[in-house]
């Protein structure tokens, strides 16, 4: 047959292929069709598409009884089953299909309505099948789609897309699914439906076909739905297995971001969808994707400030999560998984591809310290794992530390990480390195040390470029600038430094003697630098005294140049007493120019005595050795005749001038700069060489005696340029922590009555100004030598043995009673506190170790740790020592000190309060996040509400460090009833609303806490105010993170503990600010209130706001709080209101009676000042009620419940502000002048409508209000 409809369909006229064709049955005519559609060979020379295209040009439309179009939808129908076996194993079958397709896809149009829907219903039915299909057949589909939509046949279509949307379609069907979606015609709701069946079919389908699915959405989203669209895609990947995904994630960000390209508005909702909730920043794969976009130049500058902006906002969010920390149990977050995001996408750049991830990535520095951090660690990985970027990295750090950028800094440690991590490929970029070395000498001196800290170990281990910074720094070392100086020694001191290491740790090898070849010429260099200024000789001198502590070996040569040094300055003639050359180490001195300090003889002096202990230590030459024991006998006659001599033998005596205004006493002071620094130094040097001895200890009293001689006349006799005195005198001290911590302990060890040496340091101890000295020195030479932790060990536990020795009758606490300066006992405890900053700031982690080391140093256990212990069911032997317990144990140490204090024969208020600041600090150190918070800081709640109910404290600091302490620690614990209690203290104490306005009414004045009282009473306000402020503002803060809570469907019972506590904290707040309100406050207090009442004003709003959007949850707990804002508030803020108008407008009355003519200008002026503050914060306060009233009436019509019976209107809310009475009570001043003189007729007149709150005046015409 197949010959036949070939042969009649060659000729001319295709009558008789249409006759013959009419005579064939259907089921002929199928049983051809389909053996040819098999056929890709083509047999007897006859190809299938030409067969098929015979057998459609024998079957025209116009013919009798339709043969002919049910001839031709009979081939479009044996092509679409033929279509419906895939047949992969037969590869022609595609090239054949599509040519057949081809062929029938315009025959389509020709078909009626009704074959059209059979075609439509066979397609959908082989997609039902779940079996695969040649994907031409949906080519198929899409046509008769089409046709239908467009003979507006869309019920018609209708049916086809409801059977396709509620079929299971075979995985490999789901791509060409999709671009047949993007070929056909939909509506909105059908585009919709079909978009989210395509993002749940990404689940099913093989991984390799994950990325052309997704591109073919991202082309259909073009038609509408990019949210859908972009959110299914973003959900699939964060949702399912990264080992499943990892392989496709780079190819799938490739399509979004091309198509991104494409479609601007994709771009836009894309950061819209990440930025909308902060959940979506911590998923790896979306920040990878607006890394990607981020390559786009007009989505650039949006998405980096989206970056910036989400940082900044998570790390103020989790440093205001640490201060309250009862929000994090509901609404944890966590900085660090935020910045982790980011270093994983670097590492999956690595490791997965995402090369398009680079380039964006290596501009992601930060703004603040811990962004910067987080930027740093960014591309630092970037660094390390993508050659790419290295240069543009490099490029960078060099433009901005040309630039002098802010973040310079943050970018220098980027460069000292690279260089010390990664040096193998830092090689290769020599050349960007070496191009911040040409401005090295034109940076900031703090950049450029911290440039040379950054390159230091290139130094060490490139040669060329060693010899090149040399080269520059040698340059730079007589450069007329003095910070290039001083940055080219410090250079110099870190090479010398590396090439010491490098001797230290090769021994006699050749690389060891390179290196001491090096050192030997940057040594013979710095000796160059012993005349030049002050500033560089006192650089170069602490350097060397550094390095020979730190290589004990080189400590030799060291000394030889130090001692050569200081013997220019040291006078040899042993007749003269004064052994310094003071005229030779000072500038000018004697020829009437400007005199300065060229040579810095303590520093010189210390060091040199430094590097004597060490050299000898070690083995050196016989010519050092002999050195070394000249120059020991040189410091014993420079000591003796230091000690022998008088401030005469100087010219520094009472008659000498210290006016800074004249050359001599500019000369004198500086004189006296470098003798204060020579006393100390000798004192160092006499301690340990020889330690506290009947001889030595009469030297160390005798130089002490002349140092505070000297200091005394300089605090006396000094003034300034412009003839006013010296306040203070600018001295840092010379002696090192090792000479402060030996002495401490030598002197304030246990006593020994059979050492013969204890009289010694009895004398030492009692000299009050020496101990003083002692303990100022030891802080400073910490913040020099931070490296001592030991140190810091010692000290502190002398400090603490002090406190507990002494009381308020010791010499230690009372020798200061004429005097400004702290006593010893205060300085102790402030230095205290000082060593544990310091600690806490240098060794962060160490801290805990020092605090435990001074309670270890007590054998024993108090009956209220071991009670504690047994109330814990641990045993002593097994006690977990956690950091709240070890901070615990400490301040119970404290307790009897501090009352020891306070309960002497006469309390002393400033040594105690140094030690609250102690306890303060350490209660700051708590870790909330510990199981054992809420049990040990409840210890110290105890103990300070027993403190502030038995101490009657009439000291106003001491009393707000122990109630700032006290209020912060109850709220911490959730004890507001505590608070609460201390305002109703604060209420009796201040009076109350009802007293004052009613005559002979009296009120019980008996407080609980002793400790508030008519002294005392303005600071605890004061800081109760501060603690309520606060509060609210963290209540507000936290229902900003309820709503985030609440929009997580998963989370409902956690956001609704999560709201119950917040208005628990709340109700309790109302309470204790209702206590405040009912009190008689004044002036500024009853400012303070003003703006607290409208804070709270502002989270009770906040809150209501919230409550509009869940209307049918409305639990008893908020209930309460608008209940109490009401009954507890509300009413009584507008008592206080009028009364406080009335008070006011009393005062004014009594002070334009009782003035002076003299003092009217400056009353007018506080008057003014205050109806300007009150003019603001009144309304503001009305303001706020009213917000609240209005979203709560609103509140109430959502939930059916009347929350407004709670609120009480108030005609004392309706006023308005007389602004101009200030002006009118200006002008009227010659008439009360007048009026004055006339006592008869002195009745003053006040402004019409004067203000009954303070300048705020009830309106003559009121607004009728109604409950």
């Amino acid at each position: 047959m197949d010959i036949d409809i070939f042969k009649y369909n060659k000729q001319a006229s295709k009558e008789r292929l249409i006759e013959y064709l009419n005579e064939q049955t259907e089921q002929d005519l199928e049983e051809v069709i389909t053996r040819k559609l098999d056929d890709y060979h083509a047999a007897h020379d006859i190809d299938t598409v030409l067969l098929l295209r015979a057998i459609l040009q024998g079957s025209p439309i116009e013919g009798d009884e339709n043969q002919g179009l049910q001839r031709r939808f009979l081939v479009v129908k044996c092509v679409i089953q033929w279509l419906s076996k895939e047949e992969k194993h037969v590869p022609e079958k595609s090239k054949q299909a599509s040519s057949v397709v081809n062929l029938i896809l315009p025959q389509i149009e020709t078909f009626p309505i009704e074959l059209l829907r059979i075609a439509g219903k066979l397609v959908t039915d082989i997609i039902k099948e779940e079996k695969p299909i040649q994907l031409r057949l949906l080519d198929v589909l899409s046509k008769i789609w089409n046709v239908l939509v467009a003979a507006d046949q869309a019920d018609e279509a209708d049916d086809i897309f409801q059977d396709l949307m509620e079929a299971k379609w075979h995985h490999q069907l789901v791509v060409g699914m999709a671009s047949t979606l993007n070929d056909i015609e939909l509506t909105n709701k059908q585009l919709e439906t079909a978009l989210t069946c395509m993002i749940k079919k990404l689940a099913d389908i093989e991984i390799e076909e994950v990325p052309p699915c997704i591109w073919q959405l991202l082309l259909i989203s073009r038609k509408g739905f990019k949210k859908l669209v972009l959110t299914g895609i973003l959900n699939f990947f964060n949702q399912t297995s990264k080992e499943n995904l990892s392989r496709v994630e780079g190819t799938a960000m490739l399509h979004i971001s091309f198509a991104l390209k494409q479609d601007q508005e994709l771009g836009t909702e894309l950061v819209k969808i990440i930025k909308s909730d902060k959940a979506n920043q911590l998923e790896l794969f979306n920040v990878a994707c607006l890394l990607t976009a981020a390559r786009i130049h007009r989505l650039q500058d949006t998405i980096f400030d989206l970056f910036k902006a989400s940082i900044v906002s998570i790390y103020k969010d989790s440093d205001r999560l640490d201060k309250c920390y009862w929000i994090s149990e509901f609404s944890p977050l966590d900085a660090a998984e935020y910045g982790q995001v980011f270093l994983d996408v670097v590492e999956t750049s690595a490791t997965a591809g995402w090369d398009q991830t680079r380039s964006s990535g290596t501009r992601g520095d930060g703004p603040m310290e811990r962004v910067a951090s987080l930027g740093v660690e960014i591309l630092l990985r970037l660094f390390k794992y993508h050659d790419v970027v290295r240069s543009e990295i490099l490029e960078q750090i060099t433009a901005r530390i040309v630039s002098r950028s802010a973040s310079v800094m943050d970018f220098l440690e980027l460069l000292a990480c690279i260089i010390r991590e990664h040096p193998e490929s830092v090689e290769r970029y020599m050349s960007n390195i070496k191009d911040t070395l040409d401005i090295l000498s034109f940076l900031p001196l703090s950049t450029a040390e911290r440039l040379l800290y950054a390159i230091q170990p290139l130094s060490k281990t490139n040669d060329q470029f060693r010899d090149g910074l040399i080269l520059i720094l040698r340059k730079s070392l007589f450069a007329k600038d003095l910070d290039g100086r001083e940055m080219a020694v410090r250079g110099f001191l870190n090479i010398l430094k590396e090439q010491l290491t490098e001797i230290e740790e090769n021994g006699e090898s050749a690389q060891a003697l390179a290196a001491q070849g090096v050192a030997f010429e940057i040594l013979g260099l710095l000796r160059r630098c012993f005349s030049q200024q002050c500033e560089i000789r006192t650089c170069v001198y602490n350097g060397l005294g550094s390095l020979c502590q730190e290589f004990p070996a080189f400590s030799g040569d060291i000394f030889d140049l130090l001692n050569t040094q200081f013997l220019r300055t040291f006078e040899r003639d042993s007749t003269i007493l004064n052994p310094i050359k003071l005229e030779a180490c000072v500038e000018n001195a004697t020829n009437g120019g400007y005199p300065k300090i060229t040579e810095p003889i303590h520093i010189l002096l210390s060091n040199l005595v430094k590097s004597l202990r060490v050299a000898a230590t070690v083995d050196v030459t016989s010519v050092t050795a002999e050195t070394m024991s000249r120059c020991r006998d040189t410091l014993l006659s420079f000591i003796n005749r230091l000690s022998k001599a008088n401030l005469e033998d100087f010219e520094l005596d009472k008659t000498a001038s210290f006016d800074m205004a004249t050359h001599v006493g500019l000369r004198n002071n500086q004189y006296a700069t470098l003798l204060l620094g020579a006393y100390e130094v000798s004192l160092e040097h006499v301690f340990l060489t020889n330690d506290i001895t009947v001889q030595s200890s009469e030297i160390l009293l005798t130089l002490f005696k002349k140092r505070m001689g000297l200091v005394g006349i300089l605090k006396e006799a000094s003034t300034t340029e412009k003839g006013r005195k010296l306040t203070h005198i600018n001295h840092t001290s010379c002696v090192s922590l090792e000479f402060t911590s030996k002495m401490l302990q030598a002197i304030f060890s246990h006593k020994d009555t059979k050492d013969e040496n204890e009289g010694s340091k009895r004398d030492i101890r009692s000299n009050l100004d020496f101990a003083n000295f002692l303990v100022t020195s030891t802080y400073e030479s910490l913040k020099q030598d931070d490296e001592y932790f030991n140190c810091c060990v010692i000290v502190c536990d002398i400090y603490k043995s002090i406190l507990e020795k002494e009381d308020s009758s010791s010499t230690y606490a009372n020798q200061q009673s004429t005097k400004k300066q702290p006593s010893v006992l205060g300085s102790v405890a402030a230095s205290l506190l000082k060593v544990f900053t310091l600690v806490s700031r240098v060794w962060p982690d160490r801290l805990v170790h020092l605090l435990s080391a001074l309670t270890e140093k007590d054998q024993g256990q108090t009956e209220d740790e071991q009670a504690e212990e047994e109330e814990e069911g641990r045993t002593p032997s097994r006690v977990n020592k956690s950091t709240n317990l070890v901070i615990l144990k400490l301040i119970r140490k404290i307790k009897p000190i501090l009352s020891k204090y306070l309960n002497g024969a006469s309390p002393i208020y400033k040594e105690a309060i140094q030690i609250m600041q102690v306890v303060a600090f350490l209660c700051k150190k708590l870790e909330k996040r510990d199981q054992d918070y809420l049990v040990r800081a409840r210890h110290v709640v105890s103990w300070l509400n027993s403190l502030t109910q038995m101490e009657f404290i009439e000291d106003v600091s001491l009393a707000r460090d122990v109630m700032a302490l006290f209020i912060r620690l109850c709220s911490d614990v959730g004890e507001f009833d505590v608070i609460q209690k201390i305002c109703e203290d604060v209420h009796l104490t201040s009076g109350d609303l009802d007293v004052a306005t009613r005559e002979g009414s009296v009120m019980d004045t008996s407080v609980t806490y002793q400790i508030i009282n008519t002294k005392t009473v303005t600071i605890v306000t004061s800081k109760l105010f501060e603690f309520i402020d606060a509060s609210f503002d963290d209540l507000t803060w936290g229902i900003g993170r309820l709503k985030l809570c609440a929009a997580d469907d998963d989370a409902v019972d956690n956001t609704r503990d999560f709201e119950i506590k917040i208005c628990k904290r709340l109700t309790s707040l109302q309470f204790i600010l209702s206590e405040l309100v009912k009190s008689n406050l004044q002036d500024v207090h009853a400012e303070s209130l003003f703006k607290t009442l409208a804070k709270a004003y502002k989270t009770l709003h906040t809150l209501v706001k919230y409550k509009i959007a869940y209307p049918t949850d409305i639990s008893q707990d908020f209930i309460n709080v608008i209940s109490k804002s009401g009954t507890e508030i509300t009413d009584r803020m507008y008592k206080f209101l009028t009364v406080y108008g009335q008070q006011q407008q009393t005062q004014t009355h009594q002070e334009a009676r009782s003035k002076k003519k003299g003092k009217k200008k400056e009353v007018n002026q506080k008057q003014k000042l205050k109806i300007q503050r009150e003019s603001k914060m009144i309304p503001n306060l009305i303001f706020a009620v009213e917000q609240f009233e209005r979203y709560l009436i609103q509140l109430s019509r959502k939930s059916k419940f009347d929350f407004m019976q709670y609120m009480k209107r108030s005609t004392s809310r309706d006023f308005r502000i007389q602004m101009n009475f200030a002006q009118q009570a200006s002008s009227s001043e010659d008439e009360d002048e007048d009026e004055d003189e006339d006592e008869d007729n002195g009745k003053k007149k006040r402004p019409a409508g004067s203000s009954s709150h303070g300048g705020a005046a009830s309106s003559s015409a009121k607004r009728a209000r109604t409950n």
